[in-house]
């Protein structure tokens, strides 16, 4: 019999219902597209597996800007600290995370690491993604894929063999490791595959450590830790077996609660029994990349662009930034707000700056699995000698406690060499730049206590005014009078506001700096210009204060 052919034209179809999916989904309706969007996925049903689980400060913050990290929060728990731990407990070390992100290019609102299991962080978002009035088309597969100058064809199949024919103006795979998309389109999946073999659980422990920290404990023979998730005694347990003298059969079978205890009898530095598994797999871990996350019609973002190792707990988390880089961008071009040459320097921007993010965490995180797991005679040795030591003299000092968080956090992320980059003036100072995140500072607005995010939040663009307090500043109401102008010309497009140090400047736009914390935590003394893009990372600067200057930037991007 004959599958059934039906052609449906939408603008933009996302393949996979995952955190980044379900991400890009509501970023791209909040963004004023709920009209042009289509959402599928392969599996028949939501998952109820916990799979990724950390949570980082930088993804916190999106989860503000989108409005749900309240409803994120109480699904799962704070992680106080990390907590490393050898066979030799004189050399244990444990970072406090919670006081670590106060330095002003790292500071957030969010201090802390939070665990949340994955099949919560979907439930969350998919409730979220409801408000719109968006639904997951499930059990709809992509099979094929033919893209060309004007838009993608994509064929899809039911689990019941009925066929599909999408036409979409965009397709962007989220469909993970082994995407559709991806293969479809062509994109090599370029990488290998780690030697070691995993198992990993969600258990219930009965061991003396408090509940609440990340545990690591380094061994000669591997590595093993264990993450506190919400629930009485419950953790996310895993760490490398020995590969089979025979090799890898190709095989999949289940861990058995066996190897479990037998992990924690010979790694924990502390008697440990595994009561009872909840959820148990076991894996073999791979580093593999695309050479391009855009590839005209087509984007591939998350697991579909990037696979590697769990070290550092970054994977879902640069998945989820990666949509939410893209999801204001198409959306402008959706809307026709950005169109012609402009549009394909927006849309390509996604790939000039994820791209660079991803390759940076391949290696970061195969050097960091490499010494953590690694079967080879000296990372063995590291382990069982070096590392106590290291981990005594290194990881005990507050300058790389500090550097170990902002990498962690995911707050250090920059693009410098974003092509919606531009700084004009000279003497700068430590004054952040184009590509880097817009900082967090106390401020007063309206008269109430608040935050620089707080003016942020939102799908708009943020002209940052600083009026100053040096040589070469300027009022708060000539200042106003440009922001005014500029919210004219440019619509719900441009949030501008003044940042002013003045004692008594009263005025709807002008943010209160009366200590003067904003203007130091932006290094600025004389009158200066910033914007800031819709995803918090500034774009623009300039000094002195320029209205045509400001304006033509905006335009440029903005049409």
């Amino acid at each position: 019999m004959e599958a059934e052919m039906t052609d449906v034209d939408v603008p933009i179809l996302i393949v996979g219902a995952g955190p980044t999916g379900l991400t890009i989904a509501r970023e791209l309706a909040r963004h004023g597209v709920r009209d042009s969007i289509r959402l599928i996925d392969r599996a028949p049903e939501a998952s109820r597996t916990s799979r990724a689980l950390v949570v980082q400060a930088r993804t916190q913050e999106l989860y503000d800007d989108m409005g749900i990290i309240e409803s994120m929060q109480a699904a799962g728990e704070e992680v106080p600290g990390l907590h490393i731990l050898f066979t030799n407990s004189s050399a244990d070390v444990r970072m406090d995370l919670r006081g670590l992100l106060t330095a002003p290019d790292i500071r957030s609102h969010y201090p802390s690491s939070w665990t949340i299991s994955q099949n919560e962080t979907e439930r969350v978002l998919a409730e979220h993604l409801a408000e719109f009035d968006l639904e997951i088309e499930r059990d709809l597969a992509v099979i094929d894929m033919i893209a060309d100058d004007t838009g993608v064809t994509v064929t899809t199949r039911r689990g019941d063999g009925t066929q599909q024919t999408i036409r979409a103006g965009y397709v962007i795979g989220c469909d993970g490791a082994h995407s559709a998309v991806r293969k479809a389109s062509g994109i090599p999946f370029e990488g290998s595959t780690y030697e070691e073999e995993f198992i990993m659980a969600d258990a219930k422990l009965d061991w003396e450590l408090p509940h609440g920290d990340l545990y690591v404990f380094p061994s000669k023979i591997g590595i093993m830790a264990a993450f506190s998730m919400p629930g009485q005694d419950r953790y996310r347990i895993f760490g490398n077996v020995k590969t089979p003298e025979t090799g890898h059969s190709g095989e999949y079978s289940e861990p058995t609660h066996e190897e479990f205890q037998a992990m924690l009898d010979n790694r924990a530095s502390v008697p440990a029994k595994v009561v009872e598994e909840y959820w148990v797999s076991r894996y073999r871990i791979h580093r593999r990349s695309v050479p391009r996350y855009r590839d005209g019609r087509i984007f591939l973002v998350g697991d579909a662009a990037h696979v590697h190792s769990p070290a550092g707990a970054q994977g879902m988390n640069t998945g989820i930034q990666d949509a939410y880089n893209l999801a204001w961008k198409l959306a402008l071009v959706q809307r026709g707000v950005v169109t012609g040459a402009n549009a394909e320097v927006l849309l390509d921007s996604f790939n000039d700056e994820r791209h660079p993010v991803g390759v940076q965490l391949l290696k970061t995180s195969d050097r960091m699995f490499q010494i953590a797991s690694g079967q080879g005679a000296a990372q063995a040795f590291m382990r069982e000698f070096l590392a106590p030591t290291l981990a005594k003299t290194v990881l005990t000092r507050e300058s790389f406690r500090r550097f170990f968080a902002g990498i962690l956090s995911q707050l250090a992320v920059h693009y410098p060499k974003s092509p919606l980059n531009l700084s004009e003036g000279t003497h700068w100072g430590e004054a952040p730049e184009p590509g880097e995140r817009a900082r967090e500072a106390d401020v007063q607005i309206d008269g109430t206590a608040g935050r620089m995010y707080d003016v942020f939040r939102g799908t708009h663009h943020t002209v940052l005014l600083f009026t100053g307090h040096d040589e070469g500043s300027m009022t708060s109401i000539e200042l106003a009078r440009i922001a005014t102008k500029l919210e004219a010309d440019f619509g719900d497009l441009v949030r501008a506001r003044v940042v002013s140090a003045e004692r008594f400047a009263d005025h709807p736009m002008v943010i209160g700096d009366l200590e003067r914390e904003v203007h130091k935590t932006y290094a600025v003394e004389k009158a200066s210009a910033f914007i800031v893009r819709p995803d918090s990372y500034l774009a623009y600067r300039s000094q002195p204060v320029s209205a045509d200057q400001i304006t033509a930037y905006l335009t440029s991007k903005l049409s």
